[in-house]
């Protein structure tokens, strides 16, 4: 392991670690709030939004990521759209995280008991109100744990987006190979960047997970 060269790749690895977590965070957000209306879709009475829940993550689930990637950067402008490199990913990873963290939030939502609805409704509340106050601060327990897992896996998975050309950290790493042939200690850089992010990420969800705890 030469030292040097781990010290010198630190900041060229890390400039694009802006870009990481940005496709992080927009995909994270975006792929929530899908997540989150596909979830009530699959729960609703109207059989057309069950079916369309159902499909959309039977088809996002099914198709590895990257090929996602491929489709959003490769084939869109083939159909006339077209879209900036950083565009495409965030575009997959939104995909493959709305279909991943809908069955968490189903999950959560489902595990409460029945008998919390239907007091509520004894009580003329509207869905709409007993979801919001009761059920789904509830079901945040039950959805902190694998909701922080696929999160993670987002995050690593980020790095597939050299493939489609954004100068994340991954690509940046690629190009310290090329410009001197140093594999190891690139990797090792890079290896504990992502360490040290996911690390981040578990120390929030322990702190989400008590904070929900005492709440509820």
């Amino acid at each position: 392991m030469d030292w040097d060269v781990v010290w010198e790749s630190v900041p060229l690895i890390w400039k694009g670690a802006g870009a990481t977590v940005s496709m992080f965070a927009w995909a994270l957000v975006i792929g929530t709030a899908g997540a989150l209306a596909l979830a009530l879709m699959r729960l609703s009475a109207a059989k057309p939004l069950q079916w369309f829940a159902i499909g959309f993550g039977w088809l996002f689930r099914g198709i590895p990521l990257l090929i996602l990637l491929f489709f959003a950067f490769f084939a869109l402008p083939e159909l006339g759209i077209l879209l900036s490199p950083f565009l495409a990913a965030i575009l997959g990873f939104s995909l493959w995280t709305a279909a991943y963290q809908a069955e968490v939030i189903r999950s959560g939502i489902i595990a409460v008991d029945p008998g919390q609805s239907e007091a509520s409704e004894a009580l003329g509340m509207t869905k709409a109100h007993y979801m919001r106050r009761i059920i789904f601060p509830q079901g945040l327990r039950i959805m902190v744990p694998p909701f922080t897992g696929n999160a993670i896996t987002l995050l690593k998975q980020t790095s597939l987006a050299t493939l489609v050309t954004v100068p994340e950290m991954a690509l940046l790493t690629q190009r310290i190979f090329s410009n001197n042939f140093k594999f190891v200690e690139p990797i090792f850089v890079l290896g504990m960047i992502y360490l040290a992010m996911t690390s981040v990420l578990l120390i929030v969800s322990v702190a989400v997970e008590r904070a929900v705890s005492l709440k509820v």
